[in-house]
């Protein structure tokens, strides 16, 4: 399958950091970054209705809007472009994996920051077309 990259971040090292390891593992040549959620959203709006899916990285605490409340959007009803979401964070809280995991489009739930093997997982398990 055949999706545009996205990462969404405050931390513009880990942007940095995850926009080079995609590239390395030629997830996308050109990754799309944000670092706030309400960025990302503008990103969402912005996108034609034939766009490619989404491969969305999405990190959880984050100030303003966090990951938790970008997923309810993309979660609502007039929510329209196709998004699969892989949680990236710090957090070591078994609540926050059992919470993701109950957002359909949440495919995976990986620690910071990204690295080569999750990546490879990640393409074997999900990108596969």
């Amino acid at each position: 399958m055949n999706f545009t990259v996205a990462v969404v971040d405050d931390d513009n090292i880990i942007l940095f950091l995850h926009k080079k390891i995609l590239q390395k593992e030629k997830l996308e040549e050109s990754p799309h970054t944000f670092n706030s959620a309400k960025k990302a959203l503008d990103f969402f709006d912005n996108l034609p209705d034939n766009a490619k899916p989404v491969l969305l990285f999405l990190d959880i605490n984050m100030p303003v809007m966090n990951g938790w409340d970008l997923l309810e959007v993309i979660h609502q009803d007039g929510f329209e472009k196709e998004v699969h979401v892989v949680m990236v964070t710090s957090s070591v809280d078994a609540s926050d994996k059992e919470k993701a995991f109950s957002y359909s489009k949440v495919i995976d739930f990986v620690e910071k920051p990204l690295d080569e093997q999750v990546l490879q997982r990640l393409k074997l398990r999900f990108l596969q077309s």
